[in-house]
């Protein structure tokens, strides 16, 4: 039925209307989002503004500097995919190594032409009348209130962002050194101390190979050089302790490195370093066939994992303590670099019981044990609830934090039905344990500029996912779920901490699944609100851009092998 007020808009098709973009955060997909920005928003009206509440880009690899942080997979599988470092000192880098790489790319990709560091985003208000978030951000330099606003809100702050202490009761009390494996004090001097390290995740297992005086040779201490006399472990939960991720390109172990000759040779052939890469890439990918609770693999690597784990101990009573009884994969595996070596040394002790509380002096185990420390490293981990790290009040006037309380429910990981125009390079069930993180990161930032390109070009105001969608989304990840390693019985932030439950961390499928399914929008998923009652203005008068600007008439038109001037 026709309006009487409507009126043909007076431009061509597609013409795009101004857009303003704001990116929170400058870590890994901080700095994609800039190179990505510029690849598909060239000469458009299109703003871009990434806000950062540290002192510098790199995110978690400023953040994080504890004895022993490092990339576990091969450097190689761990850049962006448009373009490889051939100059990677050894296959798997520290975190400093990483986090130069990564400021370089920033600088390369102009990062800081987009950039406000220490700029610390307060919260963020949907504007249904307006089409448009409302944030406030707080400059932590100047100690200001700064407002902006913007079209489409990217929040890129990662999934490994808000640390957390440990929950135990006198943590506070302690007298010693009291320090967070994300809060690192390199100032600290380990030499003849007693420690305690809390928690069994990734950083607790890097980090006492380099705290224990009981390491092996070749070990990189070049961020902590003096060792410990005594360390306790504290593990709640076992962890699969594995063979080092993708070890059929690194046959010298941990502690190889390449040669100058090596990476000269890839820097100055390409192809040959192409070659290596997605070889690289190829074996993480493979990683997704090992999730079957099931399968022969599962049960292969079960008996082999076991059976490496006991003999590395070469202790039944550690066994009976670190060995996981449940599906290899079911937590996060760690190479695990000499780990088990420290604390089945003479100098470690290992307690897989519940501690009671902590003392001025050390820990009280439930069962009596007191143990006196000088320092407890607390490698807890952080806040996996998927919840955003401020407010994000939606069109109902509902906060994201207060909706998300008990379980996080996406659309495909990238979207949440009632916050329009709002998108998660990393939310809940994005692909972080099925193969290459990066490329599936590359993948929900183009996700999110395909959708500003929408606004921009459509006349549309907002998108948001139906309710149905996100519904129908989570009841097929929920069902095949129950068939993947992720639902076996064991502790993980997986399922945020606990050991049954729903799967909020791994996405339910492979890595070229979640690149091939984020490649198109399905935009019949979305709730879609136009700027006007006609969703065909952006027609306008008939005509293209190409007849605007003078084009070829007759683009479409081809014959092989002729040349077009």
């Amino acid at each position: 039925m026709s309006s009487p007020s409507y009126k043909v808009s007076d431009q061509w098709i597609g013409k795009p209307r101004p857009a303003r973009i704001v990116v929170v955060g400058a870590g890994i997909g901080g700095i994609a989002a800039v190179k990505l920005y510029k690849d598909m928003f060239k000469g458009m009206p299109t703003e871009l503004v990434v806000y950062e509440k540290n002192h510098d880009v790199g995110g978690t690899w400023l953040e994080n500097r504890y004895p022993g942080c490092a990339c576990d997979i091969p450097a190689h599988g761990y850049t962006y995919s448009w373009e490889g470092n051939p100059r990677w000192s050894k296959p798997y880098v520290g975190a400093v190594e990483l986090f130069e790489y990564y400021k370089d790319r920033a600088k390369a990709y102009g990062v800081f032409d987009y950039l406000h560091l220490r700029h610390k985003v307060m919260s963020a208000t949907w504007d249904s009348r307006a089409g448009k978030w409302h944030l406030s951000i707080e400059n932590t330099e100047k100690n200001l209130l700064v407002k902006d606003e913007c079209d489409v809100l990217i929040n890129a702050g990662g999934f490994l962002n808000n640390w957390k202490w440990p929950v135990i009761d006198g943590l506070n009390t302690f007298k010693g050194h009291l320090v967070h494996s994300a809060r690192w004090d390199n100032s600290y001097d380990f030499k003849d101390k007693t420690v305690g390290v809390i928690g069994s995740g990734s950083s607790a297992i890097q980090i006492p190979p380099s705290v224990s005086n009981h390491h092996q040779n070749g070990a990189d201490f070049s961020l902590f050089e003096k060792v410990a006399k005594s360390l306790v472990s504290f593990n709640r939960s076992p962890t699969w302790i594995t063979p080092e991720f993708a070890a059929e390109f690194a046959p010298g172990g941990r502690d190889a490195v390449f040669s100058e000759e090596q990476k000269e040779r890839w820097a100055n052939d390409p192809t040959e370093f192409l070659k290596y890469r997605k070889a690289v890439e190829a074996s993480g990918n493979n990683f997704y066939s090992m999730q079957f609770k099931d399968s022969d693999l599962q049960k292969e690597l079960f008996d082999k994992f076991k059976d490496l784990m006991t003999q590395r101990l070469g202790r039944e009573d550690l066994a009976s303590i670190l060995v996981p009884t449940f599906a290899v994969g079911c937590r996060r595996m760690t190479p695990g670099h000499g780990y088990l070596e420290a604390l089945a040394a003479p100098n470690a002790t290992v307690r897989g019981d519940p501690i009671s509380h902590v003392t001025p002096g050390g820990i009280q185990m439930k069962d009596g044990t007191h143990f006196e420390f000088d320092a407890i490293i607390c490698a807890s981990g952080f806040d996996t609830s998927y919840r955003p790290s401020f407010p994000v009040i939606g069109e109902s006037g509902v906060d994201l934090r207060d909706q998300w309380k008990d379980e996080p429910r996406s659309y495909l990981s990238v979207a949440v039905d009632g916050y329009p125009n709002y998108f998660m390079a990393t939310g809940p069930n994005f692909p972080l344990a099925n193969g290459s993180l990066l490329a599936c990161l590359e993948q929900t930032l183009r996700y999110a500029f395909m959708a500003v390109q929408k606004l921009q070009t459509q006349k549309v105001k907002s998108v948001s996912p139906k309710p149905e969608a996100v519904a129908e989304f989570q009841e097929h990840k929920d069902t095949l779920m129950k068939e993947l390693v992720w639902t076996s019985h064991c502790r993980s932030w997986y399922k945020n901490g606990k050991a049954e439950g729903k799967v909020w961390g791994p996405w339910c499928g492979s890595v070229l699944q979640f690149i091939e399914l984020l490649s198109q929008p399905r935009w019949e998923d979305y709730v879609i609100e136009y700027e006007t009652s006609n969703r065909f203005q952006y027609l306008g008068k008939g005509k293209t851009g190409i007849e605007e600007a003078g084009g070829d008439m007759a683009w479409y038109v081809k014959e092989p092998g002729a040349r077009v001037d």
